[in-house]
């Protein structure tokens, strides 16, 4: 970002003053220039920070699964910081825009316009950090898939290896990967079908163990934030043969599900 601002500064202003210019004129030459930079620097990361849904604006789904996949608070202080940033970029342009009207030779304003200039490109180097991060997080979100919360929906869940995603490229158009081991499936898919004259989008899920919460990783907490969030009509799979990897006794234990099913009905 830094270098394509300079450049844009440099392409987009005059760039040529010479010393016996009037001061009124070479004022005016300088302070155009932090001027310029200022507002690019302001625009990119505005659009950066509108780019990125807030948190308190999305549907519960959304919010949840975002804390899930990128952590809420290192996402908030991402976006936090770049509009902390935003804000020290406008004041450093209306700073140094202020000085560069008294300034009273070419060499006096031309120092200046560095000052102005190199402040904020140090502190958007201290950014990298959060654009990083941010940037992993957008093609990740242009990843997943588009989940309507308030439509009709099947949730197919169940424990690893029971036969879900098969079911799903069963009954709709996706592609799921199925494969004989455990956690094939580490996201949320999303296919539809029609039933009765009506359109329902299925999702299948990672499948869950029968453990605490706080020891499920990553890829199960995606079925869990879908299981408590999404108003849907649960399908949960048993394999009943001998080479599935769980018992029957595990496979029943649906403990796991019913605190989530409290918690939204109180």
């Amino acid at each position: 970002m830094i270098d394509i601002v300079l450049n844009r500064t440099q392409r987009k202003t005059a760039t040529v003053v010479r010393q016996h210019y009037a001061i009124t004129r070479i004022r005016s030459f300088y302070m155009t220039k932090v001027g310029f930079a200022q507002k690019e620097f302001h625009e990119r990361l505005t659009r950066i920070l509108k780019e990125f849904p807030k948190l308190n604006d999305i549907h519960p789904f959304y919010a949840d699964l975002i804390n899930v996949l990128y952590e809420r608070d290192h996402y908030k202080l991402a976006l936090s910081q770049l509009k902390v940033a935003c804000q020290i970029i406008d004041n450093y342009g209306k700073e140094y825009v202020k000085l560069l009207k008294y300034g009273d030779s070419l060499y006096r304003c031309k120092q200046l316009k560095r000052a102005a200039l190199g402040r904020m490109c140090t502190l958007m180097k201290k950014q990298k950090g959060a654009l990083g991060y941010l940037e992993q997080v957008r093609q990740h979100l242009a990843r997943l898939p588009s989940i309507n919360p308030t439509a009709g929906t099947l949730l197919l869940t169940g424990f690893p290896n029971v036969g879900k995603s098969s079911f799903m490229n069963l009954v709709t158009r996706a592609d799921v990967d199925v494969q004989n081991y455990a956690f094939t499936t580490q996201s949320l898919y999303v296919g539809h079908c029609d039933h009765e004259y009506s359109r329902w989008q299925v999702i299948d899920s990672p499948g869950i163990l029968d453990r605490p919460l706080e020891e499920r990783n990553t890829i199960e907490m995606q079925a869990m934030t879908a299981l408590a969030h999404l108003d849907a009509a649960i399908l949960f799979f048993l394999d009943l043969s001998p080479a599935c990897d769980y018992p029957i006794s595990m496979q029943l234990r649906v403990q796991f599900i019913d605190a989530i099913f409290l918690k939204q009905n109180r």
